[in-house]
């Protein structure tokens, strides 16, 4: 028992000394490590009339204050590999709901009961979720041009939000050919914001099939201006058959354009994408397969950027969206780069129309048919050096949905829309830029009610203010 505990006391001792022989300063623990990130704090007030086209109902509205940490730290390049880890804390909880209440209880109905005055996630206790959002390698080989990323990183393609969408796994990007990029990853799981969002399941949850990703993508500088090219293509194991992303694009000192192609064959109710939406309906209420159909997405935007020439601040653009499949779902987040103007018509319920096949808004993609046409354009204009822009965004167009019914023939249903949007960005400092929009969404429907009236037009408005602080 004595040399037992001589034995215990002996290694303490000696891990103490280990320990000390390779502490050092914190400064220069860290010397040479780059610290990039963000704080970012915003408020979100929606507000509905409406709600869901039913006549004389008010809807209802929310306000939500949401705060955002980011923190990434990259080490030094040490024989060709440098180590990269990130942090997040992020809160999109803490609901001031102008003073309405929130549900508290039920009655000895069964019904809710609404506590006026109260809201949520703004007390002492836990409003958030903080933890590792990025913890990877990058190798860099002296033979070659060629990047290796491996481990938990975020999905920079062009079906993801960049921000919040991560995988792990590995991406490999080569570019030994003059102008020209080629990459190729494969994932063992990963997670999309739309996902969590989705209501359908609950949040931190990812998707544990495999996902394959290969592209290309040429830039390179002529007399005529800047010309690009890219084209990306994803599948995933009983999930994705086949998602591809395509744009070409022109830049030159005045005019811009870019033509952009997006097609999806996704799994039907057998996958994850069919399986999150649980049980379909018709219009009479039968149920039906839950079927996902072919989707595509047809973009060609045209602009003018008058500073070069003309040096004023001014710019312009204005694009088309439209689609010849089925549906529109081809992406994997709604913050894809596809191009659009406008903040609400292509993420919501109300137009029902979503680029994405994991929004909550984007349900309806699994058994609707649809063909959408969208007008779009915005204008900016810069004051003060362009430190403060103002701007106008706006959206007209349609989605003409073909529903099908049991034993019948299929209901069509035509929802038109319009959004005008003010924005403005005031850069306060380097890193400090105060920036909001007001978005004013309209929607009518040729639907009619039970007494044979027809259904409302359903308005849908936000207000955004956001505060970041880049570092």
């Amino acid at each position: 028992m004595n040399f037992l505990k001589l034995s215990l006391v002996a290694s303490l001792a000696l891990g103490a000394i280990s320990t000390a022989s390779f502490a050092q300063p914190l400064e220069d623990a860290i010397r040479g490590v780059d610290v990039s990130g963000n704080l970012r704090y915003r408020y979100n007030d929606d507000r509905y009339d409406n709600a869901g086209n039913v006549q004389g109902s008010k809807g209802s509205s929310n306000a939500t204050h949401r705060w955002r940490a980011m923190a990434d730290l990259k080490t030094p390049t040490i024989n060709n590999v440098a180590l990269n880890f990130g942090v997040m804390y992020e809160n999109n909880s803490q609901n001031v709901n102008h003073g309405k209440g929130v549900v508290t209880g039920a009655d000895a109905q069964g019904n809710s009961v609404v506590t006026p005055f109260l809201g949520n996630g703004l007390g002492s206790g836990k409003d958030g979720n903080f933890g590792v959002s990025t913890f990877y390698a990058t190798i860099t080989p002296d033979s070659t041009a060629t990047t290796i990323i491996a481990g938990k990183q975020r999905m920079n393609t062009p079906v993801n939000d960049t921000t919040y969408d991560r995988a792990t796994g590995v991406m490999v990007l080569n570019s030994d050919i003059s102008n020209l990029t080629l990459g190729a990853a494969v994932f063992d799981s990963w997670s999309i914001d739309d996902l969590s969002s989705s209501g359908a399941v609950g949040n931190d949850v990812a998707v544990d099939k495999l996902l394959y990703a290969l592209a290309a993508i040429y830039n390179t500088e002529t007399d005529i201006g800047n010309i690009g090219a890219q084209v990306w293509g994803f599948s995933a194991d009983d999930s994705i058959k086949t998602i591809i992303f395509s744009e070409l694009s022109w830049k030159g000192s005045l005019l811009n354009a870019r033509v952009q192609y997006g097609l999806s064959k996704i799994n039907d109710s057998s996958s994850v994408f069919g399986a999150l939406y649980g049980v379909v309906t018709d219009s009479n209420g039968a149920s039906v397969a839950n079927i996902a159909p072919d989707n595509d997405l047809f973009i060609i935007e045209a602009g003018a950027d008058f500073r070069n020439d003309f040096d004023l601040p001014l710019s312009v653009r204005a694009g088309y969206v439209t689609n010849f499949q089925d549906g529109t779902a081809v992406s994997l987040d709604d913050e894809g780069a596809y191009a659009k103007a406008g903040q609400l018509w292509w993420q919501n319920a109300a137009t029902g129309i979503s680029f994405s096949a994991l929004s909550s808004a984007g349900k309806s993609n699994f058994n609707d048919n649809k063909d959408i046409s969208v007008f779009y354009g915005a204008v900016n204009f810069g004051f003060l050096e362009d430190r403060f822009i103002v701007g106008l965004e706006g959206a007209f167009g349609q989605n003409k949905i073909d529903k099908p019914v049991a034993n019948a023939a299929s209901v069509e249903n035509t929802i038109k829309f319009n959004e005008i949007t003010p924005t403005f960005s005031w850069k306060h400092s380097k890193n400090l830029t105060l920036s909001g929009y007001y978005a004013m969404l309209s929607t009518s429907t040729d639907v009619k009610d039970a007494n044979g009236n027809s259904m409302p037009d359903e308005d849908r408005n936000r207000f955004r203010f956001e505060a970041r602080y880049n570092f």
